[in-house]
């Protein structure tokens, strides 16, 4: 433990030159039930909504970053299948991430997202994540990482697509554990979607509901990216985006059951 903590000494003295940049390509995988699937009204609409699932839960990412700014976005993926109109999934979901710039200097970051066809710059101080390190260590591909944890409270919706009776009200809080594996070899305090701080770029976070690994790295790319600050939307706190999200949900319920009432719950 006393020779990783001289490493990380070691790695926090050390500084890129300042136009150094790099690509970090991300998948993401959010774990939802899908029990209610198993209901048997849902029957004949199984394979749109296995469709729906897929597309709202497993995406790609790509995280553009220098020695202190970086830019977090998702790439597109050509829609195959029954996925066109309203996408009424993605409200439950509930992954705020559009196009997320990150100023490590300034501790700011501006979340450029779309909801319900209306832009807001979600904007907020880039968070303290008090980081325990584990002394834990592994390969990601050629790099060795090591292990980071830190606990966090969460509040979210108990919501399930086959209760007619659900509570609109139900909430839950909980604490979870966040995992992340660092390399310092690489070391850039950043990471995918709002997780930072720790002595190197992140290449895995677990928080128990979602897995976002790194699957490619570029290094001084000779295209190099103009990491710009998103300007497109309304500027408005996490806070009152979440409240204002957690609205338009319930909206959307109200419209999914009168859909339902009427014969076509789509």
């Amino acid at each position: 433990m006393r020779t990783l903590l001289s490493l990380f000494i070691f790695i926090s003295s050390f500084s890129f030159a300042q136009d150094f940049q790099g690509k970090a390509y991300y998948m993401s995988k959010i774990s939802i039930d899908k029990s209610f699937m198993d209901n048997p009204r849902f029957a004949s609409r199984r394979g749109y909504m296995e469709n729906m699932i897929k597309r709202n839960t497993e995406k790609d990412y790509l995280l553009e970053f220098n020695s202190t700014e970086s830019f977090y976005t998702e790439r597109e993926k050509l829609d195959v299948g029954e996925s066109q109109g309203y996408n009424w999934m993605a409200v439950y979901v509930g992954n705020n991430i559009g196009k997320l710039y990150k100023n490590l200097q300034d501790k700011v970051s501006i979340n450029e997202t779309e909801m319900m066809g209306k832009f807001f710059l979600v904007t907020d101080p880039i968070e303290n994540m008090s980081w325990k390190m584990t002394g834990e260590s592994k390969k990601i591909g050629q790099y060795t990482c090591y292990k980071a944890t830190y606990e966090k409270e969460v509040t979210e919706r108990v919501f399930s697509f086959g209760s007619q009776n659900q509570n609109q009200n139900n909430m839950q809080t909980k604490t979870v554990e966040v995992s992340a594996w660092f390399t310092p070899e690489i070391p850039i305090s950043n990471g995918p979607g709002l997780y930072q701080g720790l002595p190197g770029l992140i290449l895995e976070v677990n928080d128990g509901r979602t897995t976002i690994l790194c699957t490619k790295l570029v290094l001084n790319p000779d295209e190099k990216s103009k990491i710009k600050q998103p300007k497109k939307g309304k500027t408005i706190s996490n806070s009152d985006f979440v409240a204002l999200q957690d609205q338009k949900r319930q909206e959307a319920r109200e419209m999914w059951q009168r859909g339902r009432r009427g014969g076509s719950w789509r």
